[in-house]
Order: structure tokens, then sequence, then C-alpha cells
């Protein structure tokens, strides 16, 4: 199929703007000078917001256009201004790390957009082609940010272990969709559903398990997580915000499309499969946030307990589920990259204090923040009006809809765990004494532009736990194309 008459490159505007961006931060971090390299941050976040009015201005088809290889559907566009949302979040935290640890990369600035830019390829993806190389288009940039931060060696040895396990994972699915074609004689979705339905059962589920591993890993479900903690306690931490956010999202997406395009045959077999992941991931998440000292090892646990809630409505796909799924992945992103950015709030000696106990006290230096986060942990936890709790009862609605009481509970039950460890981080902050030596302004102090995160984080929490309609109702549109 060719691109409807008028479209033109419209359906990839967001992606060329994003591409032009990083090209113009490149060049101003190599040819600026020293202020270059925040420059490029600035040109970078220029970028992303550029791209949100490209995506705002661009047409929805359900069409699959150039050549069968890209849909532009309501769910790729919703999936992708959630991208942005990650991307935006990561920079303005990002220049802040830099402003007190110094040693600003200006080229991470670069591979942020470049990564955006197959995030969404991917989620764009009607071929298994275009789904692979978008994949690694942001996989690759995925794993030199992890290890870029030249002064931490935890960051390098972040890197290596993301790289290995991730070209490892890249290689499964590769297999997997090497075995789609194999199976189905085509690449595009809209051949290879039909032709799978038709082939030998048992073939189908190795080709389907070999992708859903791939993807798995991505999305930090058990057992394929086994990476994640050490990558996110190591990597700089507004680098983390954005490893733990907008990949997850992307690969959700990915992961959506391959269950209804390419495996709907087999879908009580995924359901199982997702069923059986979201409640290892759960558990294992929430237990073993219990046991850290760590705050920035902690979220990490607590964003793969994240990852599980939404595998419940992935095994639960339905209409319901769909609109639950794409809630969810919204106030996840505004959750945990204000959990994350809590890190950042307070620094001295140059340096930010990962453990609790560095929050001590922090409700009498920095009132509003302490208030902010107060919402986020509740909604994290899942407790009303908040966001998270409305997004945790859509999904499980969605789940005792089809029949998944079991899994419904055992969500509620998880929930209930989160509440001792994130009461842990809100006791250090209302109920015990500041350090004598805890900074109070400046760059060595409590960040205004941290405080304003999470103000915003918490607002935004709490009007979309109040009026739920202002995001279910574009997640309800967000239908997928043919």
């Amino acid at each position: 199929m060719t691109v409807p008459a008028g479209y033109g490159l419209r359906p990839l505007a967001p992606e060329l703007v994003l591409l032009g961006a990083a090209v113009a931060a490149l060049f101003v971090h190599l040819f600026a000078g020293r202020r270059g390299r925040r420059a490029a941050g600035y040109v970078a976040l220029a970028g992303t917001g550029a791209a949100g009015l490209a995506l705002a201005l661009t047409p929805a088809s359900s069409e699959a256009l150039f050549g069968g290889h890209f849909i532009a559907d309501p769910f790729a566009l919703y999936v992708k201004a959630v991208l942005l949302l990650a991307g935006a979040l990561s920079l303005v935290l990002a220049f802040r790390f830099f402003d007190v640890e110094g040693g600003e990369p200006g080229e991470a600035y670069t591979l942020m957009l470049l990564a955006m830019v197959g995030m969404m390829a991917a989620v764009s993806a009607a071929d298994v082609v275009t789904t692979y190389v978008g994949f690694e288009l942001f996989a690759i940039p995925s794993y030199v940010l992890a290890g870029i931060f030249k002064k931490e060696r935890r960051s390098a040895e972040a890197g290596i272990k993301y790289f290995f396990l991730g070209t490892l994972s890249s290689a499964i699915m590769l297999l997997g969709l090497a075995l789609v074609f194999g199976l189905a004689g085509t690449t595009a979705y809209a051949g290879a559903g039909p032709a799978l339905a038709g082939a030998p059962s048992r073939a189908v589920i190795v080709a389907m398990a070999l992708v859903f591993a791939g993807l798995f890993f991505k999305a930090a479900f058990v057992p394929f997580h086994m990476w994640a903690p050490d990558v996110y306690e190591g990597a700089p931490t507004p680098l983390v915000v954005f490893l733990s956010t907008a990949p997850k999202a992307a690969v959700v997406a990915v992961l959506v499309r391959a269950m209804t395009a390419l495996f709907g045959a087999q879908s009580p077999a995924w359901s199982l499969v997702l069923q059986a992941a979201a409640v290892a991931t759960m558990f294992w998440g929430n237990l073993a946030a219990l046991t850290q000292k760590s705050l920035k090892r902690m979220l990490a646990y607590s964003a793969i307990a994240q990852a599980g809630y939404l595998a419940i409505g992935l095994a639960a796909w339905g209409d319901t589920a769909r609109m639950a799924v794409l809630y969810y992945i919204v106030a996840y992103i505004v959750m945990n990259g204000a959990a994350f950015g809590l890190i950042l709030l307070a620094a001295r000696g140059g340096r930010f204090d990962e453990t609790i106990d560095g929050l001590r006290g922090l409700v009498r230096r920095a009132p509003v923040a302490a208030a902010s986060v107060l919402v986020v942990l509740l909604s994290l936890t899942g407790i009303p009006p908040t966001a998270g709790f409305m997004g945790k009862y859509f999904l499980f609605t969605a789940a005792v809809e089809k029949g998944m009481i079991l899994l419904a509970a055992a969500g509620a039950l998880n929930s209930a765990i989160s509440l001792f460890y994130y009461f842990r981080i809100g006791k250090a902050i209302f109920l015990e004494d500041a350090a004598p030596d805890a900074g109070t302004g400046g760059p060595e102090g409590i960040s205004r532009t941290v405080t304003a995160v999470l103000a915003v984080s918490a607002a935004a929490l709490l009007l979309l736990g109040l009026l739920p309609g202002l995001l279910t109702a574009p997640a309800v549109r967000a239908v997928l194309g043919g």
C-alpha cells in the first residue's frame, strides 16, 4: 500500500522533527564550546516540544503506510505522546543532575532523542522488519546512556550489563521474528497474523515465546528483570527516569501489536503467560523492595512491580483493558519520574544522597516538595483520590470482567505490600529529624526546579484521579488500526 493522497510525510513528522533536533543538538555540542553541552540539552528539550506540536497536527490513519511498514493509528499517536512526556521529564531533571554532579555529557541529549525516534518507529511498525529496526534504534542508544556518566564506576558497570543482556534478548527476539517469517511467508502484520492462525500451533507457540522473551526483557517482567535493579542503581538518575519509563511504554505498545496482530489466534496461551508474568513480577518487585536500604534501588524494584500491574491489563486484553493500560502508562510515567526525581531534590558536597536517611526531616526544609511527594507515594500505592488508584481500579476491573479474579486479588494484595516500603519513605520525610548538615538552598540544597516538577506531578496525579475522564476519553479513542 502507498501513502494516501495528501498525507505525504506528515505521518512521520514527529520522528523527523526529533531526528532534526538530534542532529542540531549534536552540532551544538560539538561546536559551541563549553556552553555547548547545556545548549544541546536546551535544543533537545525544544525539539521534544516541537515534536509534540507535530504529533498534535499528525492525521491519524488506520491504513498501513509506506509500503505497509508504518501505521499512524490513534493507538500509535497516543503512545508517542506518552513517550514525549517521558523524554521531556527526563531532560528537565537532567539539567539539575549535571548542575550538581558536573561532567555533563552533551551527547546524552542526542542519544535520548535518537532513542525516542526508535521507540516511535517501533510503536508505529506494521511489519516485523520495521519492528526490529525500531527496537534496535532505541535499544543501542539506551545501552550507551546507561553507562555514559564517566565519573561513576557504577554507571560503566550498568552500561556493560545492559548491553550484554540486551543484546542477548534482541537476538532471541530476532530468532522469533525469523520464525514468524518462516511460518507466515510474509513480514507484514496484516498477512502474517492470518497465516500464523493456520500454521502448526507448536511452531507458532515457539515463535511467540521467543518474541515475548525479548519484549519481556525490555519491560523488566520476571524472570527477565535481572538487569533492572543494577542498571537503575548505576545509571545517572535522570537517565534512569528515561530508561525506566519510555522504553517500557514503547515495549508495551509493541507487545500489544504482537498479541493482537501476529498471535491473535493464540490468545489463550499468551493470556496465561502474561498472568503468570504479572503475578511473579508484582510479588518479586514488591517483596524485594521491602529489604532495600538504598532509595534508588528500592524505587528500581518498585518500577519492576509497576510493570507487573501493566501485565494484568495485557493478560485481560480487551476494550476495558486497553483503556486501563493506556491510562496507567501515563500515571506510571508521572509517578515513576517524580519518585526518582525525589533523589535530585537535595544535594550536599556535590553529591545526591540516594539513601532513605537523606530524606529525614524533608517536610521542615521543603514543605511543598514533601507534600507533593506524599501525593506521589499515595498514587504509587494506589490510594484514592490519585491517578494510581484509578489506574489500578481500571486494571483490576478489566481482570475481573475476564474472570481473572485471583489475578485481580493478587494485584490488590501487592498494593497492600507496597504500602510498607513506601511508608518508610513517608516516615523519614514527615516523622524523623533532619541530618545536621542537610542542605537548605541553592545548587547544594533544595532544588526549585525539582520542587516544581514534584508539585506539577502531584497536581496531575490528583487531577487525573479526581477527573479520570480527562485521560480515559483519549485512551478509549486510541483504537488499534486494522
